[in-house]
């Protein structure tokens, strides 16, 4: 979607709309945070924003996080323009952990959230997967397809996965996740408080 077409969407809707992620994409994220769970890992997500206003994630695309750091993620700019040269138009969001917490988007992700969404008018959603992740989850065997730790790895992800979106006219929000497939939605969206 054109960023002319969203700025006309987000007026028409409020900005309000849904995170959709495929099983696949659940698993990639799992994967992901979990490899690198003593720092925030973080990367970019590919997808489409649709004429409902929903974000549908068909990719995750893990980036180094050049800080190493537990508390802060930071991306290298040509990571990002690489992968925005070989997917047009088709990178809609950022995912990060917080490994030791806290539950919920930081004042860096706020302020970094507002900078994007609003002053750049880049329409991305935000991704934040929170700590502390010191359960053990059977990612090998939802991946090989076992429908009991699927279930169990869903389950996880739709208690700790937060989504964001900070809407030019409304502020921040939190967004729907729905969890695909067989998955309820991890919460309804809601205005988020400033700290």
């Amino acid at each position: 979607m054109s960023q002319e077409a969203w700025k006309a969407q987000s007026g028409a809707d409020g900005g309000r709309g849904k995170v959709v992620l495929p099983r696949g994409v659940q698993r990639a994220l799992l994967h992901d945070i979990w490899g690198r769970r003593e720092i925030e890992a973080c990367g970019l997500l590919r997808g489409e924003r649709d004429a409902g206003g929903n974000w549908r994630i068909v990719a995750v695309h893990p980036l180094p996080n050049v800080a190493e750091s537990p508390f802060s993620f930071e991306f290298a700019p040509e990571d990002v323009l690489q992968l925005e040269l070989a997917y047009p138009g088709q990178i809609i969001g950022v995912y990060h952990s917080h490994p030791g917490g806290p539950y919920g988007a930081s004042g860096t992700d706020r302020e970094t959230m507002r900078r994007v969404n609003k002053e750049q008018q880049i329409p991305w959603v935000w991704l934040i997967l929170c700590g502390p992740f010191t359960e053990s989850l059977p990612l090998a065997a939802a991946a090989a397809g076992d429908l009991v730790a699927e279930a169990t790895c869903a389950r996880w992800l739709s208690e700790r996965l937060l989504a964001y979106y900070h809407d030019p006219r409304g502020g921040l929000r939190q967004v729907v996740v729905v969890l695909e497939p067989d998955c309820q939605p991890a919460e309804a969206e809601r205005s988020v408080p400033a700290e």
